[in-house]
């Protein structure tokens, strides 16, 4: 080789190793930086020349070493194995968490949980059937079914606040899910200037990518294919969410017929405001439709505020019924009860309700029964009060007791939902409030005796009125034994959510672990490679000085 084709050589090798140590000082440099996947120098031969021909081979001499490329080393399997799982364990964490909120709100484990109140009530009940008339004893149940209807009224205002505070929650993750595959788009457009020019290797930009596309992954069921170009197109539920360097964004939107609890929909405006996600389908692992926070949070704030109405028979009258006075109208909710199976809060708050409504319209029977004396209800319901006719709305007739709050209601053959029995539109009657001995009126017989059968009948509330929780279930309960069904099944629901989201985040931890061992960077290792990119660098060094002392030594000798 002549020795001035030698120095070429020994330059190759000087500028590779210094490729190599900057490689290996890039990979120690984000050795804690998230998202980071090592590096790794691939080398090569340069192109090889021909100086002859031996018997059966050609010889050929080497123009020195190539840095061919550097490869960011990543485990395709183990990266779609971890983006699957993650969006498992999130949507059952979430899921989870919303029943330990629901466990705080009923405040069974705060110390001023509803079943004491429950348990007031009937106790108040069983002291009036000893002493019907005495006016300390009718006081006493004024004041605790007030507090008991204040209490009911505070667990249910807020699982529907908590409902709102979800359906927030879903908006921001909609916006930030948009927000995700904008990025993803533009680093599409970033990586692909990098690849058609084949010079350098987009590889801390594929890492932002992959970062992200780890992060989209929580929030629902997504899958993923790259072209020649190195663009990544991404589904979401099935649906295109980034094409290329474009995105095709969900909407959080109030859809016809939520109109009144404003609930959102995540839907494609693309697609004709289409849903995202398949009310119907059934969670299942086998057929992966446990994944994604957003799916939880929609699915578990359910899509309206739950009343006992939303329990009873499909062939329910929803038309006014003059014939009661307590299901003055019924407006049925978007969907059916379906049960713990698809747990969501629109269902906790139905069975909440049909519970509260059972004893406010049983008691308020039983003391107006044969009403000879004008015996008052216990329980009335916030008036619907036009303030221009001083009518009610519904019945068109003179209203009183009208309450400083507005309702929520509307007019001309829209919906009344506030005027059945529901929590949501009870109060204790004000002339009780006022004159609690107006209750005895309820006990007095024709001849002005006292009733005690009715008294006893009253009592006899919490052991004799029983029904089945939900339209799935047979069991009939009593109210307190209806309130413990209630709370064991969230809690069985809940415990099933934290088996699950254990069992998520172990298996979560595991394939990280596994992918980390790939895509990880090692210090220890990547210190050992530089000491050999080092001594190579050296190597070139002495080589090039070598040669470089051979030819001065010949230009030397020639002079």
């Amino acid at each position: 080789m002549p020795l001035m084709s030698a120095l070429y050589v020994g330059a190759s090798g000087l500028q590779t190793s210094q490729n190599a140590l900057n490689t290996t000082a890039h990979n120690l440099a984000n050795v804690n930086t998230t998202g980071y996947t090592r590096q790794q120098v691939y080398q090569g031969n340069r192109e090889l020349i021909k100086i002859g021909e031996s018997y059966n081979n050609t010889l050929q001499s080497g123009l020195g070493v190539a840095y061919t490329d550097v490869r960011a080393v990543r485990d395709e399997f183990l990266d779609t194995q971890f983006r699957t799982e993650s969006g498992r364990s999130a949507y059952y964490s979430t899921s989870y968490e919303v029943v330990q909120e629901i466990n705080t709100l009923f405040g069974e484990t705060e110390g001023t949980e509803f079943q004491t109140s429950l348990q007031n009530l009937r106790d108040s009940l069983e002291n009036l059937a000893k002493s019907p008339a005495d006016a300390t004893v009718q006081a006493a149940l004024v004041s605790t079914a007030s507090q008991f209807l204040d209490r009911a009224t505070a667990v249910y205002t807020d699982l529907q606040t908590y409902q709102e505070n979800l359906n927030q929650q879903i908006k921001d993750q909609v916006d930030k899910i948009n927000e995700y595959a904008e990025n993803i788009a533009k680093l599409n457009l970033e990586i692909t200037k990098y690849e058609v020019t084949g010079i350098e290797s987009p590889n801390d930009l594929r890492d932002a990518r992959d970062q992200l596309l780890d992060e989209l992954s929580a929030y629902g069921k997504i899958t993923y294919r790259e072209d020649l170009y190195g663009r990544v197109k991404v589904f979401f539920e099935g649906v295109t969410l980034v094409d290329e360097d474009t995105t095709n964004p969900m909407e959080a939107k109030v859809l016809s017929g939520d109109e009144d609890s404003g609930f959102v929909t995540p839907v494609w405006t693309r697609y004709n405001d289409q849903a995202v996600f398949n009310d119907l389908q059934p969670i299942n692992a086998d057929i992966g439709s446990d994944n994604g926070s957003l799916k939880a949070l929609y699915f578990s704030r359910g899509n309206q505020y739950g009343t006992w109405r939303d329990l009873q028979p499909e062939t329910y009258d929803k038309t006014l019924n003059p014939d009661s006075r307590y299901e003055a109208y019924y407006e049925p909710g978007k969907t059916s009860f379906t049960g713990p199976q698809d747990f969501n809060i629109s269902e906790i708050q139905a069975e909440f309700d049909n519970l509260i409504h059972n004893i406010v319209t049983k008691i308020n029977d039983i003391l107006t029964d044969n009403n000879t004396n004008k015996s008052p209800e216990l329980f009335t319901r916030i008036t619907t009060h036009n303030t221009e006719t001083k009518t009610d709305y519904l019945t068109d007739t003179p209203s009183k007791d009208v309450e400083d709050k507005e309702l929520d209601i509307t007019i001309d053959g829209k919906r009344h939902i506030n005027a059945t029995y529901t929590i949501a539109n009870l109060m204790i009657n004000k002339d009780l409030l006022r004159q609690p001995t107006l209750i005895s009126n309820g006990f007095l017989k024709s001849d002005q005796t006292v009733d005690y059968d009715k008294a006893k009948e009253l009592a006899d509330l919490f052991t004799t009125e029983k029904s089945t929780l939900n339209p799935n279930t047979v069991t009939k309960f009593a109210y307190e034994d209806y309130y413990i069904e209630i709370v064991n099944q969230y809690a069985n629901v809940g415990n099933t959510y934290r088996s699950l989201t254990q069992g998520q985040e172990a298996a979560v931890l595991s394939i990280e672990n596994s992918r980390q061992q790939i895509v990880g960077v090692s210090d220890n290792e990547e210190l050992t490679k530089m000491i050999r990119f080092q001594n190579a660098y050296n190597a070139s060094s002495r080589y090039i000085n070598t040669v470089n002392s051979m030819l001065d030594t010949l230009l030397t000798s020639l002079t």
